[in-house]
């Protein structure tokens, strides 16, 4: 047995006596690096899910542990230190709000997702746990009616860009009269002409950046819906290559409501990647 799964089966062994901070950061950070060798081994998706799952019931029971601290609860005593100073150093305070977010949900709820999807024998994600505190909205992609592109918005780019072409859409939200649905899997596909893409939020959204960059290269024009995640590797090595246009406030996809993260409209193609600008797009007022 290989020395990652060796490991991980002893954290996964460890997690139910841990009983502090420094003993499940560990346990956390050895489930991180077994996720990423199964991934990079490509090992398949039931080795990458045991990983992830021992790194969610990590993360949720620190969160458990590290409870939000209010001004007014600050200097009251828990597990024998002052609140103020229930921090470990290795843990930054975004990570920490992740995991308080995911301690949040009932422990019974947090296992039926992660026992859901490897019923389906489908990747557990780890930003899809985030996107919802309850759990409500499970699929977040663009492939789902809730995520559908603002009609409105699609109607004034297109007015500019005349797309022939939605490389990621299903029957009922695709934009164009020509389409790839999941079963054609547009990122095995060539695209040409002007391209629509909004793709599914999440994990995914790396491996359809790096397939626009490979279209571009090939003649393509490709117009991208995307979250404004500037502190991503695929938004510093994909989006900004070509023109950027931020969307002011947040945008609304069908009954979902407001989406929970700022949003922005990315161009690529030979003459957009060479003029390469950021804008605030004053045409889109929401």
């Amino acid at each position: 047995m290989p020395d990652y799964l060796a490991k991980l089966s002893k954290a996964e062994q460890w997690l139910s006596e841990a009983r502090n901070l420094s003993e499940l950061k560990e346990i956390h950070d050895i489930a991180v690096a077994a996720e990423a060798y199964a991934e990079a081994h490509r090992l398949g998706v039931q080795a990458e899910n045991h990983a992830l799952e021992v790194r969610l019931l990590a993360a949720r029971r620190i969160g458990e542990l590290v409870p939000a601290v209010s001004p007014k609860d600050s200097g009251k005593m828990a597990h024998g230190r002052e609140v103020s100073e229930v921090r470990t150093p290795d843990i930054s305070k975004q990570r920490l709000s992740e995991f308080r977010k995911l301690a949040s949900v009932p422990l019974a709820t947090f296992r039926k997702k992660i026992s859901d999807a490897k019923d389906r024998n489908e990747r557990i994600s780890y930003s899809k746990f985030l996107s919802s505190s309850k759990f409500g909205t499970w699929q977040t992609s663009s492939e789902t009616a809730e995520w559908e592109t603002p009609q409105a918005l699609f109607d004034l780019l297109n007015t500019e860009f005349s797309f022939g072409l939605d490389v990621c859409a299903t029957d009922q939200n695709t934009k164009c009269k020509q389409f790839y649905s999941r079963k054609d899997n547009g990122l095995l596909q060539s695209w040409h002409g002007a391209c629509w893409m909004n793709p599914p939020y999440g994990d995914a959204i790396p491996e359809w950046m790096n397939k626009v960059s490979v279209e571009v290269g090939r003649g393509a024009l490709v117009v991208c819906l995307v979250p404004a995640r500037t502190d991503t590797e695929w938004w510093w090595d994909n989006a900004i290559a070509g023109e950027v246009r931020f969307l002011r406030g947040r945008l609304r996809f069908s009954e979902q409501g407001s989406a929970p993260f700022p949003s922005a409209v990315v161009i690529r193609s030979s003459m957009h990647d060479k003029r390469q600008r950021v804008v605030w797009w004053n045409k889109w007022t929401g």
